[in-house]
């Protein structure tokens, strides 16, 4: 066995035991997870009131986002601008909502992934180190640029979009006077802290899931190698270099090729034991986040439609374009002038802002805010959909490890069964899901990039 992989296995595991607390220590500052138990009670009662704060605050910035598109639907710029962070507020109250009601059950798949993988590690005769290094880069590296990119735009979006005579850096219809104290003050707190918190915790929730996939994946990538090797003789290891007898050597030899029968049995039953393991934490991590996903995805899909739509408006104002966005709305919404019937009020508003101003009224977008919304809505995307692809491979290339494995040199006896078993669940490879529709994976993204 390769003592020195299994000995610094605990070295790299508990790297991503580490990430993933940093990412539940997020949540906790943000107010959206638990104490610890020995929290004394009145911590657990001032934390309890932080929580409902936080929650009520990003509802609150929804709604007042939400009432400002429906009162202004006559201008295309307010309503593509504020449905942009209306579908990402949406997706973060989702998450949030979904985190506060299963909690315990994320705490207990990620330490299940954890205690997994570490198990396998001790199981495994393979030299694995290097896959180990790989996947803690792989969780490290886009918790790192996520973080940046998602602070990033709480710091554009919060200080750095233009305001107009004292206006909140976000459109919003409020119930009272923004534009004067303390009015100003209120709503600049509950976009600051809704904008602040929904970042902190969708960054949080999506490390917690990515690390949860990549650790499977790991998993996936060592049993791969297991099933590959785990008839492979290491004569070596039986034979004294500095003895000359060749017949102690012929001894260790015929030891050593009577071993393999019973522990080739017995490797592969763990092998297949431990695919069952990850069967299970694929199921449970859908039944978690599979709606979470659908709705991150139709998010994701409608801040690239409008912020493509806001670089045309905006960015090329000329008359071509013009004349090229009221073919599409009359072709997409069947716009008829004299039919009232399919010609909406909206639309109909839209239109004639174009062809009487060349422009739409309302205000002017941020180059580098849209950049990082689309940035954060296309990266988010892909990455999510190249791990289910990944998912889909690793999974799908232990039937091939499997048949690999040297069976053949094995009694057919002993081992037929565990043959059959073993290629009922490797022949269904491991999926996740967004809802009950989709397949995260890469067709799934480019098929949703072409819509």
């Amino acid at each position: 066995m390769h003592t020195k992989s299994k000995d610094s296995s605990y070295v790299w595991i508990n790297q991503h035991y580490k990430l993933r607390i940093l990412s539940i220590n997020m949540l906790k500052w943000v107010g959206l997870w638990t104490l610890e138990s020995n929290t004394s009670s009145f911590l657990k009662c001032i934390y309890y009131i932080y929580n409902k704060i936080a929650v009520s605050a990003m509802i609150i910035f929804a709604i007042t986002l939400f009432a400002d598109i429906c009162m202004m639907l006559d201008d295309l710029s307010i309503v593509t601008d504020d449905g942009c962070i209306f579908a990402g507020i949406t997706v973060v109250l989702f998450n949030v909502i979904n985190c506060q009601f299963t909690r315990d059950r994320i705490a207990r798949l990620s330490y299940e992934t954890l205690n997994s993988c570490e198990e396998l590690c001790q199981l495994s005769e393979v030299n694995f180190t290097e896959k180990l290094k790989y996947y803690l880069w792989r969780d490290k590296i886009p918790f790192y640029s996520f973080c940046s990119l998602g602070y990033l735009l709480v710091i554009a979006l919060i200080f750095v979009t233009p305001t107009e005579d004292g206006s909140l850096p976000i459109r919003a219809r409020y119930p009272f006077d923004v534009k004067t104290s303390p009015g100003h003050e209120i709503g600049f707190a509950v976009e600051a802290c809704s904008i602040f918190f929904g970042v902190t915790a969708i960054l949080a929730i999506d490390t917690i899931i990515v690390s949860i996939c990549n650790l499977i994946l790991l998993q996936l990538e060592i049993l791969n190698m297991n099933f590959q090797n785990c008839s492979t003789t290491k004569i070596k290891c039986f034979i004294d270099k500095n003895d000359d007898n060749v017949i102690e050597k012929d001894r260790s030899i015929m030891i050593q090729k009577r071993k393999p029968r019973y522990r080739f049995e017995e490797l592969f039953k763990q092998y297949i034991q431990h695919h069952q393991r990850l069967v299970t934490m694929i199921d449970d991590l859908n039944d978690l986040f599979n709606s979470s996903m659908l709705v991150q995805m139709f998010s994701s899909t409608s801040m690239i439609c409008l912020t493509g739509f806001q670089a045309i408006v905006v960015y090329y104002k000329n008359d071509d374009c013009i004349v090229t966005i009221k073919r599409l709305f009359r072709r997409k919404f069947n716009v008829n002038r004299n039919n009232p019937v399919t010609s909406g009020h909206a639309i109909k508003t839209w239109i004639k802002n174009f062809e009487e101003t060349g422009s739409v009224s309302g205000q002017d977008s941020n180059f580098w805010k849209y950049s990082i919304y689309l940035g954060a809505a296309v990266s988010q995307l892909l990455y999510i959909c190249w791990i289910g692809n990944e998912m889909i491979t690793h999974s799908s290339s232990l039937a091939e490890a499997q048949w690999l494995s040297q069976w053949h040199d094995q009694p057919f006896d002993r081992i037929a069964n565990l043959l059959i078993f073993s290629s009922m669940f490797s022949q269904k490879p491991l999926r996740l899901k967004a809802g009950k529709f989709y397949t995260l994976s890469l067709e799934t993204f480019i098929a949703v990039s072409r819509k």
